[in-house]
């Protein structure tokens, strides 16, 4: 990350009226993955990477000095969406990004910058999405920084860090924060892998069902593979149905109905 942008200066003098920080609060992140990984082996259908997520995004409120609420955004195809959140309050902060396409997990994302606001009603930078969030949802303070994913990834992702008090998030903050996001990074990649995996395995299927009514249609009607294609698309096209779904059918059924007409 090329730089950290503060829209006020951090806390100073006035630090030490703030509780102290645990001292184990860096090792205690780095073994949070770990902890619930073994949790979740205990559970008899085990925990997803997105139920981790939350779970971990949970943690780091307590973990992260001055936090009140953390979330996990997502960008793919340019579109932006809440994977994880501790709180409805940090889903709604979120959405006011989403909705005026302004804010410090935007720049985050966009940028892939560590971005800090004490006063975010008062940062000119975000002056509409300022005044929303700190009138709607009550976030006075924001940390945002972008996940390192693995290389080659489709998505971006942000970690998002929400606190109701002002000036919330000083040195000790960024440094419990900056650790938090890479064991997010880790369970975000994890999870965007699985998906992928699963859209592999269920295009694979398409296209075994797929292949398998060409050859059946070919067979009964005496058709050639293009027009055999045809036949599925024309169904698809009428009954306003996906042609895997069609050749489903068709797979199980040996026939190609059109069960869209009377």
């Amino acid at each position: 990350m090329d730089e950290v942008e503060y829209a006020v200066t951090p806390r100073g003098s006035d630090d030490e009226d703030r509780p102290a920080v645990d001292a184990q609060a860096p090792s205690s992140l780095l073994g949070v993955v770990s902890d619930l990984l073994t949790a979740g082996r205990g559970q008899p259908e085990g925990l997803g990477t997105r139920q981790l997520l939350g779970r971990l995004v949970q943690r780091g409120v307590d973990l992260v000095p001055g936090a009140d609420w953390c979330s996990i955004t997502v960008m793919r195809s340019q579109s932006l969406s809440t994977l994880a959140t501790s709180h409805d309050e940090a889903l709604q902060a979120d959405e006011v990004q989403y909705a005026l396409g302004s804010g410090p997990c935007v720049d985050a994302v966009a940028r892939d910058h560590v971005f800090v606001t004490g006063r975010v009603h008062e940062d000119a930078r975000w002056p509409e999405y300022g005044r929303r969030v700190h009138e709607e949802v009550g976030v006075s303070s924001v940390l945002s920084q972008r996940l390192t994913l693995l290389d080659g990834n489709e998505a971006v992702a942000a970690l998002n860090v929400y606190s109701r008090s002002p000036d919330a998030f000083g040195a000790l903050a960024m440094r419990d924060g900056l650790l938090l996001a890479t064991q997010c990074s880790l369970l975000v990649a994890a999870h965007l892998a699985h998906d992928r995996a699963e859209n592999l395995t269920r295009a694979l299927g398409s296209n075994r069902e797929i292949g398998v009514a060409v050859g059946i249609l070919m067979a009964r009607h005496r058709v050639t593979r293009e027009e055999a294609f045809g036949m599925l698309r024309v169904v698809s096209q009428d009954t306003n149905r996906k042609i895997r779904d069609v050749a489903s059918d068709v797979a199980a059924t040996g026939t190609l109905r059109d069960r869209g007409r009377s």
